[in-house]
């Protein structure tokens, strides 16, 4: 990470599809680390806290994740968008500006709104309520404009950097308490210190002047033309679609259905969350990119749609054939009796996501072109098929009421955007299932290996150790009989952004995973 340094002039198509691919990588890199570090703390605070214990801890937990997100969504959306296309164009000042107004917003209307939500709803001692607010509210409040200019500048890699570090000391502090205190509030609250204190590293890698701008909040009076247009209903777009995307299920079944079965949901939703956190990772940078490349190239907009696809299609495809069913069946093995309804949830969930997942790049490309009104009726029609779906039938059905529900509401939401968003780009329905294939192959595969290992008996070691190879093996001869997967290009433009230390075993990978090729409607 480079501190110091002023903002650079305008960017080029080729600087912004580098930086993309270096942030995705990194970002991938952090993932790979990060995720089987978190799994075995997930497990570890399972197996101490037991089913109820961890439903509460999931319950505070989503609940700052919407706190979080209503902190984060619409205003700091259009930061970033905004942001990035001014720095894209090389207008510095304008930059500058507009992240010393959103530093005095989110001071002066957003921390005291949110605190008030906290203090009403979360049921915990007067201690951890404090922490909830300093840690989970004021400190993010106070300098998330440096998390945001990571993004305006493209620095999304030394973002990757920064959330491995903090979720590193995050995780040890985690296992710390657990076996220290062994309550769900005192492991909330640790989260909490760490992740809030873990923002101030975000002023590190950006631009001495946007530091500057940081540090120094003013009045957000005169922002830029369309700001506030655009803000308002993707602030509201997001809070709903987070409720819609997220484990937000969890409220209703600690309502409904007993605190064991929120346990269970709760650690389904995590585990499968966990295996396509990879292939998530790939979304995250690509936000700030895209909306530079609206600014400087539009006509790159489509193929760089389509290459995302193929490559987030690609790795879903692997990740639901190889980890899905293996992690289900080890899952009463690794988590105890307790959790062994979760087993077969973890598949459902885990296809759903990645479904998301490789609709990740539709949501991407619908928040660059400012379609703001579009994301709030598509959230708003899905948080109601979810909220209906789940009223309905978590009653009856228990925790797959709730995975229903999950699934209906996130399934509505993307197949809303996905229709009007292909249509914009001039990609036909067809094209798109084609870039998208590998992930409904590996879908398929997922479901087989779930029917033959359920009646499979033997050791569940050796039968997720089965399932894998025979998954693996299965999903790379599928991408060489219908020619699907990654092109040489798509292949080559990963490569470029991985770290020399990987660029002898990376190459290697992709090899197998390339099997399409450059077709005719590839621009």
């Amino acid at each position: 990470m480079t501190t110091g340094e002023q903002p650079t002039g305008a960017m080029s198509r080729a600087g912004l599809q580098e930086s993309a691919v270096r942030g995705a990588v990194w970002t991938v890199m952090h993932t790979f680390i990060a995720i089987p570090v978190a799994f075995v703390v997930n497990l570890l605070m399972a197996r101490v806290l037991g089913a109820a214990d961890y439903g509460r801890l999931a319950f505070l937990t989503a609940l700052m994740e919407v706190v979080a997100r209503i902190l984060t969504a619409g205003f700091g959306s259009a930061v970033v968008q905004f942001g990035a296309k001014a720095h894209a164009a090389g207008r510095t000042d304008a930059v500058a500006r507009l992240l010393s107004q959103s530093q005095g917003f989110r001071l002066v209307v957003v921390m005291p709104v949110l605190s008030l939500v906290v203090l009403l709803f979360a049921d915990v001692p007067v201690g951890a309520l404090v922490v909830a607010v300093v840690f989970g509210i004021v400190f993010p409040a106070a300098l998330d404009g440096a998390v945001a200019c990571l993004a305006i500048e493209n620095k999304t890699a030394d973002g990757a950097k920064i959330a491995l570090v903090t979720s590193l000391a995050t995780q040890a502090a985690v296992v710390v308490v657990v076996l220290a205190a062994r309550t769900p509030d005192a492991v909330w609250t640790t989260r909490l210190v760490v992740t809030g204190i873990a923002v101030a590293l975000c002023l590190l890698p950006i631009s001495a002047a946007y530091r500057k701008a940081v540090l120094r909040p003013a009045l957000p009076t005169g922002m830029p033309t369309g700001f506030w247009r655009y803000a308002l209903p993707v602030g509201l777009a997001g809070v709903i679609g987070g409720l819609v995307m997220s484990r937000s299920e969890i409220f209703l079944m600690s309502w409904l259905a007993t605190p064991a079965a929120v346990g269970v949901f709760a650690l389904a939703f995590g585990l499968a969350g966990h295996v396509f956190a990879p292939a998530q990772a790939f979304v995250g940078p690509l936000v700030p990119a895209i909306s530079g490349l609206l600014e400087v190239d539009a006509s790159a907009v489509r193929p760089a749609f389509r290459r995302v696809l193929r490559a987030g299609a690609t790795v879903v495809g692997l990740v639901e054939a190889v980890a899905v069913v293996p992690l289900a069946v080890l899952v009463p093995v690794l988590y105890g009796p307790e959790f062994t309804e979760a087993g077969p949830v973890v598949v459902a969930l885990g296809v759903a996501a990645g479904f998301v997942t490789v609709g990740g790049p539709v949501v991407a490309f619908v928040s660059a072109r400012l379609s703001a009104g579009e994301m709030l009726r598509a959230t708003s029609v899905a948080l109601v098929v979810d909220v209906v779906l789940a009223v309905g039938l978590i009653p009856a059905l228990g925790i797959w009421g709730a995975v229903i529900a999950n699934i209906g509401g996130s399934m509505t939401n993307l197949l809303i955007l996905a229709r009007s968003e292909l249509r914009g780009l001039g990609v036909t329905v067809g094209l798109a299932v084609r870039d998208a294939l590998p992930c409904l192959t590996g879908a398929g595969i997922a479901g087989l290996l779930l029917l033959a290992t359920d009646v499979t008996p033997g050791n569940p070691w050796l039968r997720a150790v089965a399932a894998a190879l025979l998954g693996g093996t299965a999903y790379v001869a599928l991408l060489r009989l219908t020619r699907s997967g990654l092109t040489v290009p798509d292949a080559d433009a990963v490569v470029r952004g991985v770290p020399r230390p990987a660029r002898r075993v990376v190459p290697r990978l992709l090899r197998l995973l390339t099997a399409r090729p450059v077709d005719r409607h590839f621009a």
